[in-house]
């Protein structure tokens, strides 16, 4: 028998809450930029997962599509340097969480 190792797995209750309040919160870099309530998605930071493997759905941070991935300011044009103005994924993380915990 063939063992399937690329099946996706589905996302707790838990788990969509915690994303749908985190995706609420707007645009983390936005946010401290003082432009609030900017749209964003999710950006599982990386973080000893290993090639190709994401980080839980609890562990995702508030990024607008031109902070996550499109254009030169974007974390995957060039997280170094994304790092180095805005902090690290870590960081980044523990401020979503606090913000998070405020909210309620």
């Amino acid at each position: 028998m063939k063992k399937i190792t690329n099946m996706k797995r589905t996302k707790s209750n838990k788990e969509k809450l915690h994303m749908s309040i985190v995706a609420g919160l707007g645009c983390l870099i936005c946010n401290k930029m003082g432009f609030p309530d900017s749209p964003a998605e999710l950006h599982h930071i990386k973080d000893k997962t290993g090639m190709g493997r994401k980080a839980s759905n609890f562990e995702v941070i508030p990024l607008c599509p031109r902070h996550h991935r499109q254009g030169v300011a974007a974390y995957h044009y060039s997280p170094k340097s994304f790092t180095k103005k805005w902090g690290t994924q870590k960081e980044l993380l523990n401020e979503t969480l606090t913000m998070v915990k405020s909210n309620g």
